[in-house]
């Protein structure tokens, strides 16, 4: 009898280490056959906007240039842009679906953060366009007589590696 009781020990060990993490794996698979990986903003953009509207914001003279740039560095739904030419203004994002949304603190021509007043940069991804492109809005929070300045983005080609 105790070789019988072993071998049902064994049986139930058995089915508890094995076959308890098999179901769980087929069960994440399952889960997760609905989900999408988020779309891919990572790279350098050129923006282009009204710089001479920017420059008459507060604080946007740091980004009123002709040659005006983001660079965007992407983990899934959440990422983090470097707005600016020279100066850089770097700040975290979301992206839910194809639209984006990051608030940022710009910084004066000395470095300097330029404080109590955050732009909004709201806008929307063609992810069919190419090159890929987002097309939406940067505004001053907290200003009243400030309006939204209309932009669009264009993602710059990564350099390619190798000798080939």
């Amino acid at each position: 009898m105790p070789m019988l009781r072993n071998n049902r020990n064994f049986i139930i060990a058995y089915a508890l280490l094995v076959g308890l993490p098999i179901l769980g794996l087929f069960g994440v698979l399952k889960s997760g056959r609905g989900l999408a990986a988020p779309i891919s903003l990572d790279g350098t953009w050129t923006v282009q906007a009204d710089t001479n509207y920017l420059a008459t914001l507060p604080c946007g003279k740091s980004l009123a240039a002709s040659d005006l740039g983001m660079t965007i560095s992407q983990s899934g739904g959440s990422f983090t842009l470097s707005l600016g030419n020279g100066t850089k203004s770097t700040t975290p994002g979301t992206l839910v679906g194809t639209s984006l949304k990051a608030f940022v603190v710009p910084l004066l021509s000395d470095g300097a953060a330029c404080r109590g007043r955050e732009l909004s940069l709201l806008a929307t991804v063609d992810p069919k366009s190419n090159p890929r492109s987002l097309s939406g809005t940067i505004s001053v929070n907290d200003c009243d007589t400030c309006k939204p300045v209309a932009f669009r983005a264009l993602r710059q080609p990564s350099a390619t590696k190798g000798g080939l």
